[in-house]
């Protein structure tokens, strides 16, 4: 086994066989990561409160209430040899780098050494921790952090690219830190070469390319949690008439430096029992995770890497399918594709809005017991249009003209008509009606600034604006803005603020006219004079924190450090934007929440296999001791890729 480091920190492995390789890919997470990786494991066996304090606390008893320690055993159970094997090896890897250089990973070693049940257990957490995004509250408080994650993806085939071979645009844009974090590595032994990246902890890759075939997610509005409000007297809940004494178990939470606690996990016949923000007692139930799990996911990442094109890519998914995600994928061959990935549950005469509410906990005709298979889920493959897309929206839409949703479950995807923000607008505008599709173009519509929002309403918004005093200054900043939320852009944060507080009416249609057809464009502004008051309370914030009213997000923001710094750039997916930047403003100011992470650029076609162009926004470590790396935040600033590898890949 060989390692090689590129001025990026990006490892190549060349290994003789599966173990070897996976082996070095745990050396090289653990020269790049170490720290980060070790909290993760030890938060995934929930006792990282006992190895590094109350700080971890909430994580340990989120993980106890929903009995996570027992079904990361049956998890652990269900992985086939092989795939135990490989993470065996790659365990092995990342103990023996940890072992040759005790400063990695300082202030988490306690977590040494690391297992395959440590690996498998943070697969079905992060597992977990994407099913219970919950935006609404029904039972878990929503995270602006996790609920504004997301992804946009973009393949176009061979007959429409300029270059006669298909062209795919990787892009997830999740948190910057923790289980979102990913590691990008490529990976090369007899039988597989594959260039892609990985979410911290897990062992191999997730999403990237091969000779044959290239893919990437984005995260799907797939219903895998269900929620059921429950009737609670004296330790029994009402179902089917009769009451039932709630199952419990005490779970006790060692905590370094600090006193003991007992947590209760609570079970139903539903699944566990939480107490949601707003004090009702629930239960979930979570398909794909907890209630008919998804075990296979990971070595079907594995076998995904080795498909021989998007068709067969899409087989070996349904075989061993994820809980979630799309999948938006291209091939050597010239073929596109989009599949909606997950096994919701079969709710007959249930709607996708049914299972966004909280269902009656004593009905039994409400609680579920199968899933839908894989291969019944939406997908798209080869589309006359020439092109797939997906910004985290209804898969009905992937493509056009749009799917056909009568020909699905009701209950598996939002209506046509749901989109929670303008990025699949922004991305369908620019890919409707194309004859032809160059690179340049492929990789500039990624690198969307502009704010459509602003195309959309901005006009008729400053019209309602004139002659209002107080709003002089912000009319004459809007009026003057680029409408793009490049660094230098001012007026961007001014509208931007203004567009958050009325993200929710995008989604319910009470901000822009509904369009005349699916997927069409919205619009205009259904009532100007509310925009006007909304815009006043942004003015209000601008001078809460203290900013003028013309600055911009590079005025705010930093990206880097020292000589390596940048300022921000790139801006929000409610506006349209498709570079991805999120930021939170509040009394503590501007902060990021997330944003661009790994892009890629995958050209097939190329003399030594894809032409591909690749960038790790934040950087490929966090070690202090991990091998130099160039800074990659000037490259995204930019808008542009890392330069080409001299092989080709």
């Amino acid at each position: 086994m060989e390692i090689s480091w590129d001025e990026w920190a990006v490892p190549t492995v060349v290994a003789d066989d599966e173990l070897d390789v996976t082996f070095g890919v745990g050396y090289a997470q653990a020269r790049t990561n170490a720290g980060l990786v070790l909290e993760l494991y030890g938060i995934a066996r929930g006792c990282a409160a006992a190895l590094w304090g109350a700080e971890f606390l909430a994580e340990d008893t989120f993980g106890a209430r929903l009995g996570l320690d027992a079904q990361s055993d049956v998890w652990f159970d269900a992985q086939s040899p092989e795939t135990i094997a490989r993470i065996a090896a790659f365990c092995e890897g990342f103990n023996a780098a940890c072992a040759e250089d005790p400063v990695l990973g300082a202030g988490r070693r306690e977590a040494l050494p690391v297992t395959p049940r440590d690996v498998v257990a943070h697969a079905l957490r992060v597992f977990v921790r994407f099913s219970t995004v919950d935006a609404t509250g029904r039972a878990f408080a929503p995270d602006a952090f996790v609920d504004a994650a997301g992804s946009n993806g973009w393949a176009v085939s061979g007959r429409l690219s300029s270059t006669g071979n298909a062209q795919l645009i990787i892009n997830p844009h999740l948190g910057w830190q923790g289980y979102h974090r990913w590691f990008e590595v490529r990976t090369v032994h007899p039988g597989r070469d594959f260039h892609g990246a990985q979410l911290m902890g897990l062992p191999w890759q997730n999403i990237g390319y091969s000779p044959a075939v290239a893919w990437g997610h984005t995260v799907n509005p797939v219903p895998n949690l269900t929620v059921y409000e429950l009737d609670l007297v004296d330790g029994t809940y009402l179902f089917d008439g009769e009451r039932r004494p709630v199952t419990t178990v005490e779970h006790r939470i060692e905590v370094a430096g600090g006193a003991a606690a007992t947590v209760t996990e609570r079970r139903s016949v539903h699944g566990p029992i939480v107490t949601a923000p707003d004090g009702a007692e629930v239960a979930v139930r979570m398909a794909g995770s907890l209630h008919h799990p998804a075990t296979s996911a990971l070595e079907g990442w594995w076998r995904m890497s080795r498909a021989g094109g998007v068709a067969e890519l899409f087989a070996i998914h349904d075989a061993s399918p994820l809980p979630l995600f799309n999948v938006i994928a291209a091939d050597s061959a010239g073929s596109i594709g989009a599949l909606y990935c997950g096994t919701p549950p079969v709710l007959p005469g249930a709607s996708h809005a049914d299972l966004q509410r909280r269902l009656p906990g004593h009905d039994p005709t409400w609680l579920w017991d199968a899933v839908h298979p894989a291969s019944s889920m939406p997908r798209v493959l080869d589309p006359e249009c020439g092109w797939v897309q997906n910004c985290n929206e209804t898969p009905w839409l992937y493509t056009d003209p749009p799917l056909d949703p009568s020909e699905y479950p009701a209950s598996i995807a939002p209506s046509v008509w749901t989109i929670d923000d303008l990025r699949p607008h922004a991305s369908r505008g620019q890919l409707v009606g194309r004859e032809r599709i160059t690179p340049d173009e492929l990789l500039g519509l990624k690198y969307t600034t502009r704010a459509l929002l602003a195309d959309l309403v901005l006009d008729d918004l400053l019209a309602a604006a004139a002659g209002r005093e107080d709003l002089r200054a912000a009319v004459e900043v809007l009026t003057a803005w680029d409408r793009h939320c490049h660094h230098d852009s001012g007026g961007y944060l001014l509208f931007l603020l203004w567009g958050l507080r009325i993200v929710a009416q995008i989604a319910d249609h009470t901000l822009l006219e509904r369009p005349a057809e699916p997927g069409g464009m919205p619009g205009p502004l259904r009532d100007p004079a509310s925009g006007v008051e909304v815009l006043r309370a942004a003015v209000d914030t601008m001078a809460g924190l203290g900013l003028p009213l013309d600055a911009s997000i590079g005025q705010v923001l930093t990206l880097g450090s020292g000589e390596h710094a940048v300022p921000a750039d790139g801006g929000s997916g409610v506006l349209g934007v498709l570079k991805s930047l999120e930021i939170t403003a509040g009394a503590s100011g501007v902060r990021l929440l997330l944003g661009d992470t790994w892009i890629s650029h995958v050209r097939f076609g190329g003399e030594h296999g894809p032409l591909a162009r690749s960038l790790l926004v934040y950087g490929n470590t966090t070690e202090p001791s991990a091998p130099p790396a160039r800074s990659q935040y000037a490259l995204w600033g930019a808008d542009r890729l890392r330069p080409q590898r001299s092989d080709g890949r």
